[in-house]
């Protein structure tokens, strides 16, 4: 596919919502083209560019005006050119109120050089390209001519070579399996702008460079947007490569279904520790044009899915001197004042810990024209060290660091009682805790080991070092439990470090006194146990509130894939020696309607990212004895049925409790995922034959 369809009705949406209405629009039409076209996730890709209100910027390809909008609240003046009068007719109705905006329709029988009116005594400070950036190879050396002496030109496409393609994704323009691996089967020679028709491809690095080379410009610096350049989340550099176990977000099939080859995660890891990742990335963002000296981003990091007023930009910003600062940007107008809360959390926090000022300190930051400023450490993340301590086997390291976090934690801050006020209710829901925890007034809950910095050298000797708060951005001016904080530092420790292995969750949740109140209440061993669970459920709300607070019901745009509807296929059920799961299916599927009973059981109920996660097992009993799977629905409360990520898995724990002689199938465990809205309800489904139970969900 080359071009991405423009819906029929995206004029009219257009002229009748502003921005703000696009997310829910996206939602509700649950298609590809729209997401592609009004997603404001696209601008990530240059919001972070050093663009000036004195530049000129020519924006070709600029479609329906995805990319339109950011560049002309940054830019003196925008000139957007498109292929068709509807892409003109949709930008002119988006940005009717711009008076730094001149739309071109270029056809492709005008992009000739003597033709082109976007040449014509024109110079540009900045010229765009992203995607299908072969369709203009012929333009690269006229662009060339056309840019002032300190202008650059950035392309935006796929890497031909890019991961996600030999973990099953299909081409980007042409579709298919391993197309552009294969070099798309064409003749060996790369450049075939000058033969007419073209249809447009992605080409390798190398490939970019020589290209971009061959038209006259000689220096080329290098980005890497992630997971892609349509929807970057993040944007690395050589200067700032991604770390271990980062590139976590790679379901990225808005389009098209694809099969699953392997874990691009763990596969990414060890590209990174090769030294590839420049080879192959996904995507490439390319700045070509003359050398200069000038500060540059070298990173930077998108919190897009959390509401206007709490969305950010993170910049890791390098000046010509080396020196290396962080900045933060408020996305939206309504995100200023968060913005400065920043500043205020870190006086507030180092008064707080001032009796630990040894033991625990903050970056410090300044605002400066609503950024937030802070300098950039060199220190190593006490997740770092955790993780590289797992690999070597050093589990009693790993032990010592959350011994030594939980003392600082519970040590440092002040010693209060918990006190529930509006603010808490607002934030967290309304607590009854069974008795007053510990709080402190002015409390940072992601004081998470990724956000700890201790100086480099000092991995053996960390009780003695200094700890570096570097990101307190959700910092309360209000009394907050301390336990809490322990308690989200624990529970992202055991998941994203430890990887779940080890004990369980509970064990180590226990371990570190989550459950210490309540076992000095009931006295007995049983009664602990209880009461522990009590005190985990109340802090999992409170973590559920403040999610809720954060994002505001915010779909993320990884998850628009479940949305729409495309499918991830995992290669074992491509195999003929793992056909287990397609098998369960069949048998669900024919089953006679002699379904006697059907037993369920929710074991996991969880809110992520916009998504349900369900875990549990569910089986049918037929009248002859048999045990068997069933089939497994989400649905809505009006009645509409959604799309289901579904995993099964065999419960052998189930049949032996259950005494289950006849099974003859024991995959009866399941994993779902779905989008649902936080506040609606919803149920699942669970049916065989003409029998069926159900599980229904309210938020109350």
């Amino acid at each position: 596919m080359g071009q991405v369809m423009v819906p029929e009705r995206l004029l009219e949406i257009v002229q009748q919502n502003n921005e703000k209405a696009y997310p829910q629009i996206i939602m509700d039409e649950a298609s590809y083209p729209y997401l592609f076209h009004l997603s404001d996730i696209r601008q990530n890709l240059i919001a972070f560019l050093p663009v000036t209100k004195q530049m000129r910027v020519l924006e070709r390809n600029a479609g329906c005006g995805a990319l339109t909008g950011k560049l002309l609240s940054m830019a003196l003046h925008v000139t957007a050119a498109v292929e068709s009068m509807e892409e003109a007719e949709i930008l002119r109705a988006r940005y009717k109120d711009a008076d730094n905006l001149t739309v071109s329709v270029i056809s492709d029988a005008d992009t000739g050089t003597e033709k082109n009116v976007l040449y014509r005594d024109q110079t540009y400070d900045m010229i765009l390209i992203a995607g299908e950036f072969s369709r203009y190879q012929k333009e690269l050396s006229c662009m060339r001519e056309h840019l002032a002496d300190s202008g650059k030109l950035y392309v935006a496409d796929a890497n031909r070579l890019g991961l996600k393609y030999f973990a099953g994704c299909q081409e980007e323009y042409r579709g298919g399996y391993f197309t552009g691996l294969e070099n798309y089967d064409e003749n060996p020679r790369i450049f075939t702008a000058d033969e007419g028709d073209v249809k447009p491809r992605v080409y390798t690095r190398k490939e970019y460079e020589q290209i971009l080379k061959e038209a006259g410009f000689p220096e080329i610096y290098v980005y890497y947007p992630y997971p892609d350049h349509k929807f970057p989340a993040c944007i690395y550099s050589d200067e700032y490569l991604p770390g271990k176990g980062e590139l976590s977000d790679n379901r990225r099939n808005f389009d098209r279904d694809r099969v699953q080859l392997f874990d691009e995660k763990k596969v990414f890891d060890t590209v990174l520790a090769e030294g590839l990742f420049g080879e192959l990335t996904n995507s490439f963002l390319i700045e070509a044009g003359n050398k200069t000296e000038e500060k540059r981003v070298i990173y930077s990091k998108y919190s897009n899915e959390r509401a206007r007023q709490f969305a950010i930009r993170t910049d890791i910003c390098k000046n010509t001197d080396g020196e290396k600062n962080v900045k933060k940007y408020a996305l939206y107008p309504e995100g200023k004042e968060h913005i400065c809360h920043i500043e205020m959390a870190y006086e507030r926090l180092t008064s707080c810990y001032e009796d630990g000022r040894d033991k625990i300190a903050f970056c410090a930051c300044h605002t400066k024209n609503d950024v937030s400023v802070s300098a950039f450490d060199l220190g190593t993340t006490l997740q770092d060290v955790m993780e590289r301590a797992l690999e070597a086997n050093q589990t009693e390291l790993v032990k010592n660091i959350l011994d030594d976090y939980a003392k600082r934690i519970m040590e440092y801050g002040g010693k209060k009682r918990f006190l529930l006020t509006e603010d808490f209710k607002k934030v967290f829901g309304e607590i009854d805790f069974t008795e007053e925890p510990e709080a402190v007034d002015t409390c940072d809950i992601d004081m998470i080991f990724a956000n700890i910095l201790i100086p480099k050298g000092s991995e053996n000797k960390i009780g003695q070092a200094k700890w570096t708060v570097i990101d307190y951005e959700w910092t309360f001016f209000f009394p907050v439990p301390k336990l809490f904080v322990l308690y989200r530092a624990l529970y992202f420790a055991y998941y994203q470090i430890m990887g779940g292995r080890g004990i369980s969750l509970d064990e180590l949740l226990a371990s570190y006194g989550i459950d210490q109140t309540l076992k000095e209440q009931f006295g007995r061993m049983e009664e602990n146990f209880q009461a522990y669970q009590t005190l985990k459920e109340q802090f999992g709300r409170m973590e559920e509130n403040f999610q809720a607070y954060l994002g505001k019901g915010n779909v993320p745009v990884r998850n628009m894939q479940r949305v729409m509807g495309t499918k991830i296929i995992p290669f074992e059920q491509l195999t003929d020696q793992d056909t287990k799961c397609a098998k369960t299916e069949e048998k669900i599927q024919n089953e006679p309607a002699g379904v006697r009973k059907i037993l369920y059981h929710i074991d996991r109920q969880e809110y992520q990212d916009g998504s349900v996660v369900c875990s549990g097992w569910a089986l049918a009993k037929t009248w002859s004895g048999k045990i068997l799977p069933v089939d497994i629905k989400a649905v809505m409360q009006d009645g509409t049925a959604v799309t289901v990520e579904l995993a099964r898995y065999a419960r052998t724990d189930v049949a032996d409790a259950l005494k289950l002689r006849r099974a003859c199938d024991v995959n009866w465990g399941f994993d779902c995922v779905f989008v649902a809205p936080r506040e609606e309800r919803w149920k699942l489904v669970f049916s065989l034959g003409k029998r069926s139970a159900e599980y229904c969900y309210r938020n109350e």
